[in-house]
């Protein structure tokens, strides 16, 4: 497979310039040409440079060339006069247009190209067979993904070009599209793009170059790869992605772990059940995802919420491994008969629910759904709450199982004035680039702060262990 740095530049000169800086990591360099304003190819595409594809889009291509047909051709056979390696030509222009093209300079390899920035149609294999029969050096189909299951299609597609033989660069734009930028060559794609900074990007969902490299070690997977990855929504500001790949990469193991940005549990399972090794699963799917397992561990127990999947023989097995690893944030506390306040009542607040009273905490359960606060609370007599009634509760412990501080800008107060205390303890499950607010305001009180992070960690080495052991 072959790595595609993109360029899109205004000035011939910045162009030139990015040109001329491409990292040796790229195997090529699509200039968009249709973004310049002074644009002179005499210049911009004189050697020494790295090998180039050139590319003019109109509007609803994703470009900005709003010339005729005419110019379109005149500025395409110049760039391959001048010695452009690889030329992409939109099959709307027509075979007439692509033949003629094709004429002008035999040493250019053109890439036949379909985009669709509003769907991943159903009947692309129609569009494939047309861009196979323009004749081209490869063949491109681009779609925006409205579903993750979208990526199957173009999946299947390269699977079938494999198959005869044939070169197809096959993709899914935006953010449910990314993993098949990362998987393309697992299924047979000849390249895929990225620029050098995701704010330099040319298509939306791309990825930038060093992530693709540094983090998915793209240029090794191959058929036999593993995948493994976070299944929910959101999961973008989710560590997995560097803190699984970077154990498969020092373990030397031929397994990849990303980000599935899934919107529906049933979709995601019907396109992709028999495609993973092992999972992560957070919210919303941590108890949904339950009746698409074989098996439970009994590390589930009470719990009712899965956020670990491995594949043994054949059958899908779920455990938590949250559990374990609050438990063990909370036995240095000495969380026995101390009070203790959780707040949430998903996955990760019953796993911390569960270890606290496993350790012998007096525990209540904090939430908005009264019903489910006390189903919750029952399940593992605890006692049960509302946020307005938080702020009379005795607390020395206290656990944020809620998603509140995942966007601090938007996110409500979470806590009543004056609730935190010194020496109390606070554990937070959200974490992200910085700080939560709840976790700065309990460190200037001076409150015992165990961050989001640190639970994380805890609850990866455990899935790590699974998911090595599912290899």
């Amino acid at each position: 497979m072959k790595l595609c740095l993109t360029v899109s530049a205004e000035t011939n000169a910045d162009a030139r310039q990015q040109l001329m800086r491409a990292p040796s990591s790229a195997d090529l360099v699509e200039i968009r040409i249709d973004a310049i304003n002074d644009l002179y190819l005499p210049e911009l595409l004189r050697r020494p440079r790295p090998s180039v594809i050139v590319t003019n889009r109109i509007a609803a291509e994703g470009g900005r060339f709003s010339g005729s047909e005419a110019e379109q051709f005149d500025i395409l056979s110049r760039a391959m006069r001048l010695g452009a390696e690889y030329i992409d030509v939109e099959l709307a222009w027509g075979r007439k247009f692509i033949n003629r093209l094709s004429s002008v300079n035999r040493q250019t390899k053109m890439i036949a190209s379909y985009h669709n920035f509003r769907e991943t149609p159903k009947g692309l294999g129609k569009t494939y067979e047309s861009l196979v029969r323009t004749g081209t050096y490869a063949t491109k189909i681009a779609t925006m993904a409205s579903d993750i299951s979208d990526n199957r299609i173009i999946f299947d597609l390269l699977r079938r070009a494999r198959t005869e033989k044939r070169r197809i660069i096959g993709l899914c734009m935006g953010d449910r599209g990314q993993i098949s930028r990362i998987l393309t060559h697992r299924y047979g794609g000849f390249l895929t793009y990225a620029p050098l900074k995701e704010d330099c990007a040319t298509a939306p969902g791309q990825l930038s170059l060093a992530e693709l490299i540094k983090t998915y070690s793209v240029h090794t997977l191959n058929s036999r790869t593993r995948l493994f990855g976070l299944l929910g929504n959101p999961v973008s500001r989710s560590k997995g992605v560097f803190y699984h790949n970077r154990v498969f990469q020092r373990r030397k193991m031929n397994a990849v772990y990303l980000n599935f940005l899934a919107d529906d549990i049933s979709r995601f399972m019907d396109s992709f059940r028999t495609a993973f090794t092992g999972l992560s699963v957070t919210m919303p799917f941590k108890e949904t995802i339950i009746p698409f397992l074989d098996n439970l561990d009994e590390s589930t127990g009470p719990l009712g919420a899965v956020n670990t999947v491995v594949v043994k023989r054949g059958k899908r097995i779920g455990f938590n491994t949250d559990m374990p690893a609050v438990q063990a944030l909370l036995k240095p506390l000495g969380p026995r008969q101390k009070n203790t306040i959780v707040l949430g009542t998903g996955g990760t607040a019953a796993a911390m629910a569960c270890a606290a009273r496993i350790l012998g905490s007096n525990t209540t359960i904090v939430g908005r759904n009264r019903e489910k606060t006390e189903e919750l609370a029952e399940r593992f007599d605890c006692r049960a709450a509302s946020f307005e009634e938080l702020a009379a509760l005795p607390c020395d412990i206290l656990m944020n199982g809620t998603s509140i501080g995942m966007n601090p800008e938007n996110d409500p107060e979470i806590l009543p004035p004056l609730f935190l205390k010194k020496k109390m303890a606070v554990i937070d499950a959200v974490y992200g680039g910085q700080e939560t607010p709840l976790v700065a305001r309990a460190r200037e009180i001076g409150c015992i702060v165990i961050p989001g992070m640190e639970l994380f960690e805890r609850q990866a080495k455990f899935q790590s262990k699974l998911f090595c052991e599912a290899m």
